[in-house]
């Protein structure tokens, strides 16, 4: 064994030949980096990128154009879904919301929501549908609404960068060939079970409402009864209604006098129509009433009828162009003695209305007209035109318009004898009138911060 060396080291080594291996070490390292990093640079190039589009994401901004009344509750939308930025003013969005809905037979309604891309998202357009049943609550709907809302927005949070930020989640049922069920094997088993319906598409509906309102110098009741049964496919529209308004009223007057306004009116109609064609459909209405204003104890019409959309029917909620016809007689009973000297009579007629309807990225509009003659005294007719318009401007700015006129000379009903005021003054009758007009315009401008994310329910408008 040798001693060891000033440096701790035995003596009969190389004092040199450690320290030169040792310096070696970086160089291999280098070697080792520069070989092994040009293959991990796709991934160090990718989690690069993928951190700067997390640095960089934003979220999308949303312009909610909504008018389906009490369903389309903003408030609950912008607590629910909290990964965009709403905004008041389209010219600020990145994604323009249109809500529309139409009436189902079941009661309920089927929202078509389209979502058109803006800006640098112009193209990137999607459609998405609920729909609701006459038996669902108002809560219901709104979770539904806002689930369908929120499936939507998804793609667009993506396109901003915000896609790692979702967790994705299935809670459905799992596909019939992989639950076990006695499927074939290929999701066909039980198809037709599946779309089996007992009542053959019929929902019906039957209701029940009353009020009263009762002072010391005035009662009023009202009772309403009402049934309707309905059968909607999409070869067939069958809607069949009933409804009675009785309502009894009494007012004092200042001299003690009593006066009492007491009546009764009931409304039975039957509409069938037949699809045709994505464009054509024939049908027939068929009802019964009675008016006390018009001096009607009972009214009878039939008139099949025959219309064209312009548009596909499917796209009716959104934009739709209609020209219809119809043909029919109309019986009458009077209460009393007409201005023709007649008591009853059975008179033919007819009517073509022409209306046309979008709702667009810049707003909403509408033009109807529509005419109706009796056949067996061509002066006897009426014609009318009614419009409206709502137009965004330009940032903020909308105009508000809207119209109606109509020349009116087919009043066959009016009673020969004078209409007491009386009767005038409670409603009960109405003196005959030769036109109609109606207009109103407007204006309205909005500035100021553009997002509207923030929702605060204190002192709400029912207790102040």
């Amino acid at each position: 064994m040798s001693s060891p060396g000033p440096n701790g080291w035995p003596s009969s080594l190389p004092r040199r030949s450690f320290p030169v291996a040792f310096a070696s070490v970086p160089f291999l390292l280098v070697a080792a980096l520069l070989f092994v990093l040009p293959s991990a640079m796709p991934g160090l190039q990718a989690q690069l990128f993928s951190a700067d589009r997390t640095v960089g994401a934003q979220q999308a901004r949303v312009f909610l154009d909504c008018q389906v009344g009490r369903d389309c509750s903003f408030d609950h939308f912008r607590t629910e879904i909290n990964f965009v930025n709403w905004v008041r003013d389209r010219a600020d969005a990145d994604v323009h919301i249109i809500f529309t809905s139409t009436g189902l037979a079941n009661g309920g309604r089927q929202y078509s929501i389209d979502f058109l891309g803006l800006r640098e998202m112009e193209g990137l357009d999607d459609h998405l549908t609920f729909t609701s049943t006459g038996t669902d609550s108002s809560r219901q709907t709104q979770d539904g609404l806002t689930q369908t809302l929120r499936l939507g927005l998804v793609r667009y949070s993506v396109q901003t960068g915000s896609g790692q930020f979702f967790r994705i989640g299935y809670d459905g049922p799992t596909s019939a060939s992989g639950s076990g069920d006695g499927g074939n094997g290929d999701g066909s088993a039980g198809a037709e079970d599946a779309f089996y319906d007992p009542w053959n598409y019929w929902t019906f509906r039957m209701g029940l409402s009353g009020n009263m309102d009762l002072r010391e110098t005035r009662t009023e009741t009202r009772m309403n009864p009402s049934f309707s049964a309905n059968r909607v496919t999409p070869d067939w529209k069958i809607e069949l209604s009933s409804w009675m308004n009785m309502r009894r009223e009494s007012r004092q007057l200042s001299d003690g006098r009593e006066v009492r306004n007491d009546f009764t009116s009931w409304r039975l109609s039957t509409l069938l129509v037949r699809s045709v064609s994505d464009h054509i459909s024939v049908g027939v209405d068929l009802g019964a009433r009675n008016s006390q204003q018009r001096n009607q104890r009972s009214r009878v019409n039939a008139a099949p009828a025959v219309e064209y959309n312009y548009f596909p029917y499917q796209e009716a909620t959104r934009r739709q162009f209609i020209a219809h016809y119809a043909v029919g007689f109309e019986n009458s009973r009077y209460a009393e003695e007409t201005i023709y000297g007649v008591f009853s009579e059975t008179v033919p007629q007819h009517r073509i209305a022409v209306q046309y309807r979008a709702r667009e990225e810049w707003g909403n509009a509408g033009l109807g007209f529509d005419t109706s003659q009796y056949l067996h005294d061509a002066s006897l007719y009426s014609m009318g035109v009614a419009g409206d318009l709502s137009y965004r401007i330009t940032r903020g700015l909308e105009l508000n318009m809207s119209g109606e006129a109509a020349l009116v000379n087919d009043n066959i009903h009016t009673p020969a004898a004078s209409i007491p005021d009386e009767d005038i003054l409670l409603g009960r009758q109405s003196l005959p009138s030769s036109y109609r007009y109606q207009a109103s315009l407007g204006f309205n401008y909005r500035w100021g911060s553009s997002f509207a994310n923030v929702v605060n329910n204190r002192f709400p408008r029912a207790v102040r």
